[in-house]
């Protein structure tokens, strides 16, 4: 590595606060004598990331990571120290002794590799202004001169040797023209250019070096795939480099980034000045992408291809995006659109209300479920059901549950107050989601609740929420109500009464959907005239119920165990307890 001196380095180091420096890539809030934020090195939703202003260095107390600010530059890029101490130099405006870095072997490479892609996107650019049938492609694909000059558009020549012939001439050496996979060789030693006959995008890195190209065919009928990236390379990696992120992140919107499929999108979107947008490089999303997002971004939206491939490559995205911090939104086009067709055709102002009316994930995949279950039958259901219950878990409020519960409860033909109380359960409970929850669900919702249970669960919870019964007088629990309105509410007074809290109807009513509202409200209309016998006649009603059934869970159970079982023994005696509760109300 070379050998810069101490004073080089400190006063480079001395240029560039800390602070000012990580507030390009974190969103820091003071605190106390330093800043917290987000560590951009390990996914967290709660800061643990402190940077000293008075001390300049940092340290997350989640993952451990610590430093000084070359340090940081150097872990947030991927760069060597020489590359770090130069990208702050470079942003101190401080110019680097270049002898020491002479004998900095490695980095002098790379600087070639550089230059040899500085010089070839030159070349290409050229090449474009002067060949017709490359000039009428990007006239047909509505390219701008001046998109051309932003993103440095260029052609490659048909013939194979153009790119060699014009590097070598400019007395860069074959070897390091192979490295970088601009030319080929091939078994018999002969050398030729990767790309030929393409319309050429080169790839840069966040510190605005060409690191690579990407190379599109112009002729329809042309043999070979469609787009041609470069190889990887010392300084070129397709898992960790993002088309266009150095013009993005320069441009970031609202913290949100919109991420597209290909070079062709990002470059109409940016023409329209929609220019927070990057693409993967031919390759599926990665971990690494999204470490890379979240340090520009809080949240991303998902705006791929709308046919099938573009169905699966969201899916993908969804599972490496949904291990990061980031929040993530999805924008579905029609079947037939791709960003740069859709933004062509409709405009930009469609595009942006595409972007502010984005699905979140839980939405999207609950579309995409319905999309691709059948509801014809009541196995259809109960596989839609099971299927969707995981989904709607991922959900991060109750109002949003709640919303995406009548959702499903709307496809199934359910009650929506099942669907929600069965994932607020599992939730809470955080427990795993039964195989069979689908059948119960469903089957649940298809009872009908006998006349005289109902009417014992209203005349309760009236007279409790009316005050003329206590709910301590009551020797049951929420179990004892029928799945929906009546057993939310007693749970609802119920963790009230837990709290010493007072509940008033409109704070209950808060709770409920406008449907529950409706039916409480009527309810309540009713007036409350029972005395004391009524009471125990409706407690006693509602006993019974519940204990027919707990029978028939315990039926269930015993079904599946051996009958010389401990447990099945238990259960057995349980069931016997309770035919002789049921007998005896009978009896009476």
């Amino acid at each position: 590595m070379a050998r810069y001196s101490e004073d080089v380095i400190q006063n480079v180091i001395e240029a560039n606060d800390i602070v000012d420096v990580i507030s390009q890539y974190v969103t820091l809030k003071k605190s106390g004598r330093g800043y917290m934020g987000r560590c951009p090195f390990h996914n967290e939703k709660t800061p643990s990331f402190s940077v000293s202003s008075e001390k300049q260095f940092y340290h997350c107390f989640g993952c451990g990571v610590g430093g000084d600010v070359i340090n940081f530059v150097k872990e947030i890029e991927n760069l060597s120290f020489t590359e770090a101490l130069q990208f702050l130099a470079d942003r101190a405006n401080i110019r680097l002794p270049q002898v020491e870095a002479q004998n900095d072997e490695a980095y002098q490479k790379k600087e070639q590799y550089y230059e040899i892609n500085r010089n070839l996107a030159n070349y290409y650019y050229l090449m474009l202004k002067h060949d017709p049938r490359a000039s009428e492609y990007a006239a047909d694909r509505q390219i701008d001169a001046q998109t051309i000059r932003q993103f440095g558009l260029g052609y490659a020549p048909r013939q194979w040797r153009t790119a060699l012939q014009y590097l070598t001439s400019k007395g860069f050496d074959k070897k390091a023209l192979i490295e970088t996979g601009i030319v080929i060789e091939n078994d018999k030693k002969d050398c030729y250019d990767r790309f030929r006959d393409r319309l050429m995008i080169p790839i840069i890195n966040t510190r605005g070096k060409i690191i690579g190209f990407g190379g599109r065919v112009i002729e329809k009928d042309e043999k070979g795939p469609k787009y041609l990236n470069s190889p990887e390379s010392e300084i070129f990696s397709k898992g960790k480099e993002l088309f266009n992120l150095n013009n993005a992140k320069k441009n970031i919107e609202n913290r949100q980034i919109i991420v597209v499929e290909g070079y062709m999108d990002v470059i109409a979107l940016y023409q329209y000045g929609i220019k927070n947008v990057v693409a993967a490089l031919g390759t599926a999303f990665t971990l690494y992408h999204a470490t890379v997002l979240s340090r520009y971004a809080d949240e991303v939206v998902l705006c791929f291809d709308g046919d099938a491939a573009g169905e699966k490559a969201t899916q993908r995205a969804i599972e490496i995006l949904g291990g990061s911090s980031l929040a993530i939104k999805v924008v579905r086009l029609n079947e037939e659109d791709d960003p740069d067709s859709y933004i062509r055709k409709n405009g930009v102002e469609a595009y942006r209300n595409q972007i502010a009316q984005a699905m979140t994930v839980v939405e999207y995949q609950l579309a995409y479920l319905k999309k691709h279950t059948p509801q014809a039958t009541n196995d259809d259901k109960i596989k839609y059901i099971n299927q969707a219950i995981p989904i709607i878990m991922k959900a991060e409020t109750p109002a949003e549950i709640e919303l995406y519960s009548k959702i499903v409860a709307r496809e199934a033909e359910v009650s929506p107050r099942i669907i929600f109380n069965a994932v607020m359960r599992l939730a809470r409970d955080k427990a795993p989601v039964p195989e069979d929850i689908g059948r119960n669900l469903l089957q649940r919702s298809n009872e009908k609740i006998p006349k005289a249970y109902l009417e014992s669960q209203e005349m309760i919870i009236t007279g409790i929420i009316n005050h003329t019964l206590a709910m301590d007088q009551l020797a049951c629990d929420a179990s004892y109500f029928s799945e929906g309105l009546w057993r939310t509410v007693y749970e609802l007074l119920e963790e009230a009464g837990a709290r010493q809290a007072t509940l008033t109807v409109p704070m209950i009513f808060e709770r409920l959907t406008k449907e529950e509202q409706e039916q409480l409200s009527a309810v309540l209309m009713k007036g409350d005239g029972q005395d004391e016998a009524d009471w125990q006649l409706s407690l006693a009603t509602l006993t019974h119920y519940h204990n027919v059934e707990q029978m028939k869970k315990i039926k269930q159970q015993l079904s599946t165990l051996a009958s010389d079982d401990a447990e099945s023994v238990k259960l057995l005696n349980q069931l016997t307890q309770l035919k002789k509760q049921i007998g005896d109300v009978q009896e009476e």
